[in-house]
């Protein structure tokens, strides 16, 4: 294995437009973090790596980050995972 990740692809038509908008209802994400969801959603992931602080707030995935502000509430909420 030579990478830590790999770039995953999504076909953005009907079908996927039509479950970000519902996503958009329980999210609190932009729309573009609404289409990464959904590409992760069909390649059956858990894991992102991002600094990006909205994917924090999405249940059910784990997020790999340098966000200190998201570490920080990370550990005030007692979901901080070190390794």
């Amino acid at each position: 294995m030579t990478s830590l990740a790999e770039p995953l692809t999504i076909t953005i038509d009907a079908p996927t437009a039509d479950a970000a908008l519902d996503r958009l209802q329980t999210e609190r994400v932009d729309g573009y973090d609404l289409f990464i969801l959904e590409s992760m959603k069909s390649h059956g992931l858990v894991q992102v790596i991002t600094d990006d602080g909205d994917f924090a707030t999405v249940p059910r995935i784990q997020v790999f980050t340098a966000n200190r502000n998201v570490i920080r509430a990370a550990r005030a909420q007692r979901k901080l995972i070190t390794r």
